[in-house]
């Protein structure tokens, strides 16, 4: 194993131990290794973490977590349970099996999490109240704290879909909108208006005072997520609605998701929907000047490589 310098918990340096991967190995071959070096890392995380932490292992699950394993294995079955359903929902968009097995972090105060995903922030940055996060960077895995059921089974199926989208460089806004309307479908109830913060009309309301030409292209650029204000919850919202709109074509949504770069914010891909990607936020904002600029984004702060 390699690990990087100068963090509070031990971190794997993924680059180097890639550089042992051979390529002439088989999809099997790839994942045993991979699962191999996971799992040495979650051993060591877990002596930094305490004498309460330990690794499980299920089919395609490395978890790590302070739980008794009789505690732990109805949330090892739930996750393998959630991530056939995820599979089953994105199709062709999943991620393939052969990079290892998802990890999971699993931590028990709030201290410990928080603590942990700082590692991926840039220094001193702020950042939002979350229950789960994606770590989209060398082996990317995610972590959450520590619940109830209702709490941790709506958040393993999102952070599942960020971990299944993973190899695909989509756009902040497409991922999330996936992982949310992805969440909605396996868990209705967090679809109702009536479990909502804010009515339709409330959030209907906030969208029209808070959306500008200016934090539009923080929307695009993906830094509108990490907000910490109320353009937080308005990403995600806004989000959820446009995607729900593009999917409504499902041959031409996947031909766009496929397609899809970070770097313009999915302006090119859009040949495959047939229309440009401000167009689906005209129909939820009305219109404005919504189009997608990557030439103002060097300009924001830079984005973490998490999803939560």
């Amino acid at each position: 194993m390699y690990w990087l310098a100068d963090t509070r918990q031990p971190l794997a340096d993924w680059q180097r131990i890639a550089e042992a991967e051979r390529p002439d190995w088989t999809d099997a071959e790839r994942d045993v290794f991979w699962t191999a070096a996971a799992h040495q890392w979650l051993q060591a995380l877990a002596k930094g973490l305490g004498p309460d932490y330990h690794v499980l292992s299920s089919e395609r699950f490395l978890l790590l977590t302070s739980l008794e394993p009789a505690q732990a294995q109805p949330f090892l079955r739930f996750c393998e349970t959630a991530r056939r359903w995820v599979v089953r929902n994105l199709g062709p968009l999943a991620h393939p099996i052969g990079g290892g097995k998802h990890v999971c972090l699993m931590f028990a105060e709030d201290d410990q999490y928080y603590d942990y995903i700082a590692h991926y922030y840039p220094e001193g940055g702020e950042y939002a109240l979350s229950a789960g996060m994606f770590v989209n960077a060398g082996y990317g895995h995610f972590a959450l704290c520590e619940g109830d059921a209702d709490t941790m089974q709506p958040t393993i199926a999102h952070e599942l879909t960020h971990a299944l989208l993973g190899h695909l460089r989509i756009p902040t806004w497409l991922n999330e909108g996936i992982a949310v309307n992805t969440e909605h479908s396996l868990f209705p109830r967090l679809a109702d208006p009536r479990a909502a913060l804010y009515s339709p009309l409330e959030i209907a309301r906030k969208h029209a005072a808070f959306w500008t030409p200016e934090h539009i292209q923080e929307f695009w650029s993906g830094a509108a997520f990490h907000r910490t204000d109320d353009g937080n919850l308005l990403s995600y919202d806004l989000a959820k609605k446009i995607v729900g709109l593009a999917a409504r074509e499902h041959d031409a949504f996947v031909a766009f998701v496929l397609s899809a770069d970070r770097d313009d914010g999915g302006q090119a891909a859009a040949e495959h929907l047939g229309y440009p990607v401000h167009h689906l936020v005209e129909a939820v904002l009305g219109d404005g000047q919504w189009a997608p600029d990557p030439r103002l984004w060097s300009s924001m702060p830079a984005t973490p490589r998490l999803q939560n």
